[in-house]
């Protein structure tokens, strides 16, 4: 079945279609992750995006079986859904080999209600979007012009909990202290991350300020998730209070573009995002460089840094703001993922600044 990627600036890019026979419209991003296939469609940081794969070849280790962990925590996946509106791919395998694999990628996509499209030139598509920006695209069965609508949805809202959630550390693993952690759309890596490291965790919805729980923890974590910071500001509002507290904080992603929000800096849209496993940065003061795995569209102005904090990591590829830490108290952000599950380990050292 054929069917049709169209682009906002009129460009049409023809294929075959897999996965469910719908159609669907959205940010069209571009990731270089060569594995990890089933982490990206469930990181609620895609949410609301279209999301091609540069990597030739998907789907040929297959899907495994879901595996819950705790209460809405997953073990193996980033959450309990796919969040991409759809998927395209160079070539996709319909028949995978891995003694894990509990069925295709195609299948999976069906059972999700997920559309994708193969068998188009996805490094022309990805050129296109380096050169141009990130555009809106739509995947469709049909060949006509598509109607773009604009709709403004809060994917942080619809990403996050409604009410806390509460996860015990191991008993052999646990140090004794409790994080609250502001789910923006969280990637469940993050809360195993802080598990393993003997944390209990209470995680709260995006806009509960952590100052108002009745439990007593010893540490803010705010999550990625996807979207525009500047549309939370609720959340901006919450770390304001945590930071005048001076309670222990760390951003990751979505949460140091919030930090740096709360403490005064400014923040923008990147032309095409940084998204991928192998995404270079360095440490300002050690001068230490890490591989590091990202997913972001948005990024702090350098230039805006209030005096109160100072830079932590540089992009190695544009030279963006990676990270702030605070001069003043234990407060940090860093804009990678450290838990980087599948990928880099390099950076996993920074969930110890909550010790």
């Amino acid at each position: 079945m054929r069917a049709y990627l169209y682009l906002e600036d009129g460009s049409i890019f023809e294929g075959s279609h897999f996965g469910a026979e719908v159609e669907t419209d959205g940010e069209v991003v571009f990731s270089t992750g060569m594995t990890g296939y089933e982490q990206s469609l469930t990181d609620p940081s895609f949410a609301g995006q279209i999301l091609v794969f540069t990597f030739p070849l998907i789907g040929n280790y297959g899907v495994p079986k879901p595996i819950l962990r705790d209460k809405h925590l997953m073990e193996n996946f980033e959450s309990e859904k796919i969040w991409v509106q759809g998927v395209v791919v160079g070539d996709v395998t319909h028949r995978p080999s891995h003694y894990q694999s509990n069925g295709s990628f195609d299948s999976w996509l069906q059972k999700n209600s997920i559309p994708g499209i193969t068998g188009i030139d996805t490094r022309a598509l990805t050129q296109k979007l380096r050169e141009s920006g990130t555009l809106r695209g739509k995947i469709s069965l049909k060949k006509k012009n598509p109607i773009w609508t604009t709709s403004q949805i809060n994917w942080v809202q619809r990403a996050s909990i409604k009410t806390p959630i509460r996860y015990k550390a191991d008993k052999d693993l646990t140090n004794g202290k409790t994080i609250a952690v502001i789910d923006c759309g969280v990637k469940h890596g993050i809360l195993r991350a802080l598990l393993n490291r003997g944390f209990g965790i209470i995680r709260i919805p995006w806009n509960l300020n952590p100052l108002s729980l009745k439990e007593k923890f010893d540490g803010v974590l705010c999550s990625n998730g996807p979207g525009d910071p500047k549309n939370c500001a609720e959340t901006v509002t919450n770390i304001q209070s945590v930071l005048a507290a001076k309670v222990p904080f760390l951003g990751i992603c979505l949460g140091h573009q919030l930090f740096a929000l709360a403490s005064g800096a400014d923040t923008f849209k990147l032309p095409y995002g940084h998204r991928g496993l192998n995404q270079p940065c360095q440490d300002v003061f050690t001068k230490q460089a890490y591989l590091t795995s990202q997913n972001h569209g948005y990024a702090v102005k350098r230039v805006s840094i209030p005096e109160s904090c100072e830079e932590w990591f540089i992009s190695l590829n544009d030279d963006t703001n990676e990270g702030l830490r605070s001069k003043t108290q234990k407060a940090w952000s860093i804009q990678f993922h450290p838990e980087g599950e599948p990928g880099p380990f390099d950076t996993d050292w920074i969930f110890e600044v909550l010790k």
